[in-house]
């Protein structure tokens, strides 16, 4: 994450941070391969470092693989909310007390 960076997501044109729950600072850009004449778009995705974690990671996509994983993201984030909110929907319901 930039230094001057604070947790969120923020952008600066090429690149947009996000700092994780857990204290990971993820990063999200572009890269530009091959010359004018063979152009190679890319998207990485920059793990980072966080507080207890061994080492790093990173992957470099195609933008048909950058949609595919966008898509795959939201779709889980989605299922988790509801999730969250079928479990606190149960939650809430009180079963009447077992006689005895």
């Amino acid at each position: 994450m930039r230094p001057d960076a604070v947790a969120g997501t923020g952008s600066d044109g090429h690149h947009e941070y996000l700092r994780t729950s857990c204290g990971r600072d993820l990063t999200v850009g572009r890269l530009a391969l091959g010359g004018a004449r063979h152009p190679a778009a890319r998207v990485f995705v920059d793990l980072g470092q966080c507080p207890g974690c061994e080492g790093t990671g990173w992957a470099g996509l195609t933008v048909a693989e950058a949609r595919q994983f966008a898509r795959a993201v939201l779709a889980q984030a989605a299922a988790a909310e509801r999730e969250c909110r079928a479990r606190a929907a149960a939650g809430a319901v009180r079963w009447p007390a077992a006689s005895s």
